[in-house]
This record gives C-alpha cells, structure tokens and sequence, in this order.
C-alpha cells in the first residue's frame, strides 16, 4: 500500500506458466494492501496490459516464450521508470542478478520463495528497497558487462 495516498500497491504478473499466474494471482487478491490488475504469458502481452493498467510493481518471469523478463523490464523502465519490476526465475546466477541489475529491476526472486515471502518482495520493491543481496549486483563480469540487456 502506498503510505501517502492510501491507495493499494498495483501488481501486474507476467509468467508463461498458467498454474503460477493463478496461484501469485489468488495470493496477491487475498492480501491487504495489494491490487491485481492483470498479467501476462508472454512479453508482448505484457507490454500492452501493462499500458493500459498502469501497475506499481511488474513481477516478471525470466524466461518468456517471445523473450525474457529482463529485456521486458528495460523496456518498461525505459518508458515508464516509475514502475518497479522484481524478476522471478528459477535461475538466481551471479550473471542473472548482474543483468537484472542493469535492466533497472528493484529485485530478484528465486521461484522456490514461498508465498508470504513474495508478498513481502512485492510490498519491498513498491516501497523503494531493493532486493539484490549487497555485493553482487553489477559487480560480477559478464560476456557483455555493462551493456543494456539485448543490446
């Protein structure tokens, strides 16, 4: 919830996997303080819902079927920087937080969390925090450091 308007913290999911959009979905509807406005099963999907219902936080699944999480969170930030993107993978690499990093996402997340500890991601990443253990973002080298993602 934002503690200046009161209003609740807006929550768009972008996941290829049907069973874990319904279960973040009915996670995040039956919890205070958080909105559900919509999600997504791939990138361009994405792009267009979240257009449209301007979300405060964007939980992004690395690997899309049309692309990754991390290139769609530079896109986002790139249009909209307001809005704060959490990466969700099964994959928590050196090499993945450094370009989730550099892509302007607020945190990562590794897929085995369990559901509370995703609210509190979600509630942390919306309040400004970030969530890269200290040390390890952009730090690490990497075939293309220092590059937007895609680039």
């Amino acid at each position: 919830m934002d503690t200046i308007t009161g209003s609740p913290t807006r929550v768009f999911l972008v996941d290829d996997h049907d069973l874990v959009r319904e279960a973040v979905a009915d996670l995040v509807t039956s919890t205070g303080g958080l909105e559900f406005v919509g999600e997504a099963a791939t990138t361009a999907q994405a792009l267009s819902g979240i257009r449209s219902t301007t979300p405060d936080v964007v939980v992004l699944d690395l690997q899309l079927p049309d692309g990754n999480g991390i290139d769609a969170c530079y896109q986002l930030r790139t249009s909209n920087p307001d809005i704060r993107c959490l990466i969700l993978t099964a994959h928590g690499t050196d090499y993945v937080i450094d370009a989730a990093a550099r892509a302007g996402a607020a945190g990562l997340v590794v897929k085995n969390i369990r559901g509370f500890g995703l609210i509190d991601a979600i509630r942390d990443v919306a309040a400004g925090r970030s969530l890269f253990a200290p040390g390890t973002a952009g730090t690490r080298s990497s075939p293309d450091a220092g590059q937007a993602p895609g680039a």
